[in-house]
């Protein structure tokens, strides 16, 4: 049983939810009682007081450490920064603006003692724009035919991983769509991996930068890159 949690907090302009949603991480993870814990926040170049927030968090909790960007870097490369900080065997993350109750993540934690990678599939999309929710439906449908990963239904939400795991793969893309092309390496060397559902909830604070649409062109074009790497030339598998 692993004995130790690495949690990612992703926070780009989240003043409003910041403190929450850490003490929310550390509450959770403390209540195991019997597993060594740390809390990352990555402040994403944030210009409101999401910095000044975090350091007052990491000087009130011993576990809380705080990483920097100097610009805005997206999603993505915040999570690629999490994880090269983590120090313990499972790593997972929580987005700064608290549109899922992160006691759902941390029950989900012991999944990991059998498994190498844990991907949550969300309950609805409150808050999505239509051009949000087709341009969700259409993603999934283009990794389901691309990639074949038709026993999964969501693939940039919540996700838990085994440190081993990411340690032995390498990740080519730093926006939205790294969380799936981890997903789709680490099929593809065989992990466990264990489907779970979680509560998503509305956004109360602040705009989500994912439904832009530069954002949401940019993740289709890395899709499509990455799939003529993957499938086309096979000696990018390696």
């Amino acid at each position: 049983m692993a004995r130790s949690v690495s949690c990612t907090i992703m926070a780009y302009n989240e003043e409003a939810t910041l403190a929450e949603a850490t003490t929310d991480v550390v509450d959770a993870l403390a209540a195991f009682g019997d597993r060594e814990f740390e809390v990352i926040i990555v402040d994403d170049g944030s210009t409101d007081r999401t910095p000044e927030i975090a350091r007052a968090l990491a000087a009130r909790y011993p576990q809380v450490r705080v990483v920097t960007h100097e610009r805005n870097r997206g999603p993505g490369s915040a999570l690629l920064t999490g994880f090269a900080e983590s120090r313990h065997e499972l790593v997972c993350f929580h987005p700064a603006d608290q549109q899922l109750p992160f006691a759902e993540v941390a029950a989900l934690l012991p999944l990991l003692d059998e498994h190498d990678l844990v991907i949550c599939s969300r309950t609805s999309r409150p808050g999505y724009t239509v051009m949000r929710q087709l341009s969700s439906r259409v993603y999934i449908a283009l990794v389901h035919l691309l990639f074949g990963l038709r026993d999964f239904d969501d693939f940039n939400f919540v996700y838990l991983y085994r440190k081993e795991l990411l340690d032995r793969i390498r990740i080519e893309t730093r926006g939205v769509f790294m969380p799936t092309e981890l997903m789709i390496k680490a099929v593809a060397a065989g992990a466990k991996v264990a489907p779970a559902i979680v509560t998503c909830l509305p956004r109360r604070a602040g705009v989500a930068s994912c439904g832009r649409p530069a954002v949401i062109a940019e993740t289709f074009w890395q899709m499509v890159r990455f799939f003529a790497r993957w499938r086309l030339r096979p000696r990018a598998r390696r």
